[in-house]
């Protein structure tokens, strides 16, 4: 008797951990990167870091990153739109396979230069906020994520090299820039 709800016991224990989902990797994770940087390039990992560190010299808390499930997540983005306002820190994350474009965007105001990720044709709303539901904030997906950066330009250009190491290929259109 106590045999058998023993073995019954370690095959329960053993059909459940196989229903368990399996762990996410941890953030900025090398398993997401899909192709090696050409000779004398920076490679995926230095990329991250100078795209977040460009990010945090504008806005300390602000903060770049790829996530458990492969996307490239921004905390302390911009609203896109006329009127661009300040999101509360969430972080917006969208998939390096669906980005369409990257903007360098001047902004001759304030002079804090913003980059902007838009969403391809094909997978419109795919900038989405992670974060906990608010009755004030209705915002969940969005067509773009524009963030506030120092060197606007190289920060547009590693971003789009991100998104080749990622395995993603970004539309070149320079005459719209």
């Amino acid at each position: 008797m106590r045999a058998t709800s023993i073995i019954a016991i370690i095959g329960i224990v053993a059909s459940l951990a196989a229903c368990a989902p399996q762990p996410l990797p941890p953030i900025n994770s090398l398993a997401f990167a899909r192709r090696p940087p050409p000779p004398g390039q920076p490679g995926y990992l230095e990329t991250i870091k100078y795209v977040d560190d460009g990010l945090r010299y504008i806005a300390g808390n602000a903060r770049f990153l790829v996530s458990g499930t492969g996307e490239m997540c921004f905390l302390g983005s911009i609203v896109p739109g006329i009127t661009l306002e300040l999101l509360p820190p969430y972080y917006w994350c969208m998939s390096p396979l669906d980005v369409s474009s990257v903007d360098a965007l001047e902004n001759n105001v304030s002079y804090v230069n913003r980059v902007r990720l838009w969403c391809r044709l094909s997978s419109p709303q795919c900038a989405h906020k992670i974060a906990l539901p608010n009755q004030f904030d209705t915002m969940t997906a969005a067509n773009s994520i524009t963030a506030e950066t120092i060197t606007f330009v190289r920060q547009r250009d590693a971003i789009v090299y991100l998104v080749y190491l990622m395995g993603g290929n970004v539309e070149h259109d320079e005459a719209l820039r």
